[in-house]
């Protein structure tokens, strides 16, 4: 498990680029597509089937047809299908069954190519607002970044706000498993009268630049640079800029905000608003527990790790931090009995593939910068209306201490604050709460949020 990653984990879905040139058959069972290849009135065993996001490329299966149902099926990989035909025979719907998700209810769709993961929530063409593609130039980083202009049809006025993802390396439309947060969100600001700018990540899509030597306070500048390029276009309304940031986004909005007179409001959503070193004590207990390990073992677990973030934060930037955390580790260990070990995971030699891993992450420059974050930095500078929102079942960025922390330094006097029922970090109604379950949430924005910072950003535009 990764010790620090304020958004767990950045999976980008991309539509996979499989050459069918027979009828191509596609379904969707949450984060996975289920693609197959051939007739269905062929008597051959002639299908393929793929499911790209589980890395299955052109399974063969066998096909069976009795009257107007259809069945395949594949032993060795446990695959299997039985379904029927709608009237016109551009669709197939029945039960997919796998090891993965068992007895899942699909329908395979007719289709010419290959279709990118979609969710209900996704807009759909033709949009009541206008999109703009482009890219543009910074003038102070010297890179080039691809961005994404939503704009309210036939309004001349109308505030706008930059959209920033959270940690790791993201398209301007925040695509998490296939989910595009950001597009979701774009969608509902411009259909209320609100325009919005995102941006593709350092080194991903249309932006240039080094992602991975890149620190948050990098990622502060380049939005620097999306605020200068507002002010720049004369076809753009750039009286009322805020900053709407999810996660590690959050802590880039509030960095910005200090420092930035054009910025005149700020969202943050699941937002860093404690110092790097107790973030990383409340992510890290808030996931340990949600593996339902044991107090004692969730105590002893966190005893090592913030041994480990304090031996990190006490070392000096241009020094590495493996042989301090080789030390800490094995005075910790040699303190524990095989028992304990063993309940921490760390016997057999997995405490040499922990103390791979956390030492290479630990010497990031992005690490380094993030556990010496410290609110008392930022949140007493910034005077302008701030919303912060958190979900009550999040366990990246835990609600309660984050909002805390924010109400203690912030200099505003026009501060909302609210937690959310039942919505994870990324603002799903969530059942178990877990990170794994993300996958199985076909939710991708939650609605009541949406209308919430609408509603908010349009009445201090008013004002």
């Amino acid at each position: 498990m990764k010790i620090v990653n304020f958004l767990y984990l950045s999976i980008l879905v991309l539509c996979c680029q499989i050459g069918f040139s027979q009828t191509i058959w596609q379904g969707q069972y949450h984060s996975s597509r289920i693609i197959v290849s051939g007739d269905f009135d062929s008597k051959k065993d002639s299908l393929l089937l793929s499911i790209p996001e589980m890395s299955y490329d052109s399974v063969k299966v066998g096909i069976r047809k009795v009257k107007d149902s259809i069945y395949f099926k594949n032993q060795m990989f446990g695959f299997s299908f039985k379904g029927k035909y709608n009237a016109d025979k551009t669709a197939l719907s029945g039960v997919f069954d796998n090891y993965s998700f068992p007895n899942a209810s699909i329908i395979l769709k007719k289709q010419t190519e290959i279709k990118p993961l979609f969710f209900a929530q996704h807009p759909q063409k033709p949009y009541p607002y206008e999109v703009k593609d482009f890219t543009f130039s910074g003038k102070n980083t010297k890179l080039t970044y691809g961005a994404t202009l939503t704009l309210p049809k036939n309004k001349k006025k109308y505030p706008i706000a930059i959209l920033i993802s959270g940690t790791g390396q993201h398209d301007r439309n925040y695509t998490f498993m296939g989910r595009q947060s950001f597009t979701v969100l774009a969608d509902y600001l411009a259909r209320h009268g609100i325009a919005s700018l995102r941006v593709d990540d350092r080194g991903f899509g249309k932006t240039t630049g080094d992602f991975e030597n890149a620190t948050t306070g990098d990622f502060a500048d380049d939005i620097e640079e999306e605020i200068a390029y507002l002010k720049s276009d004369k076809t753009v309304d750039a009286s009322q800029i805020g900053l709407i940031g999810h996660s590690e986004g959050g802590m880039i909005a509030s960095i910005v905000s200090a420092r930035n007179k054009d910025v005149k409001f700020m969202i943050s959503l699941s937002g860093v608003g404690v110092s790097g070193l107790e973030m990383l004590n409340l992510q890290n207990t808030a996931i340990l527990k949600s593996f339902n390990f044991t107090d004692e073992v969730v105590g002893k677990q966190m005893e090592l790790y913030n041994i480990l973030f304090k031996a990190v934060y006490d070392t000096k930037d241009e020094e590495s931090a493996k042989p301090v955390i080789e030390e800490k580790m094995k005075e910790w260990m040699q303190k524990q009995d095989s028992v304990m070990l063993k309940k921490v995971q760390l016997w057999d030699g997995r405490d040499q593939t922990f103390l791979y891993r956390y030492s290479k992450d630990a010497d990031r420059k992005w690490y380094r910068y993030t556990i010496h974050y410290n609110p008392k930095d930022y949140l007493p500078k910034i005077t302008i209306p701030v919303y912060i929102a958190n979900g009550d079942k999040d366990i990246q960025v835990p609600a309660v201490e984050n909002i805390a922390s924010f109400k203690k330094y912030l200099g505003t006097k026009d501060l909302t604050t609210k937690i959310y029922a039942g919505l994870n970090h990324m603002y799903q109604h969530c059942k178990t709460c877990t990170q794994s379950e993300i996958k199985d949430l076909d939710e991708v924005f939650a609605p009541e949020v949406l209308d919430d910072v609408s509603k908010w950003i349009l009445a201090r535009y008013k004002k």
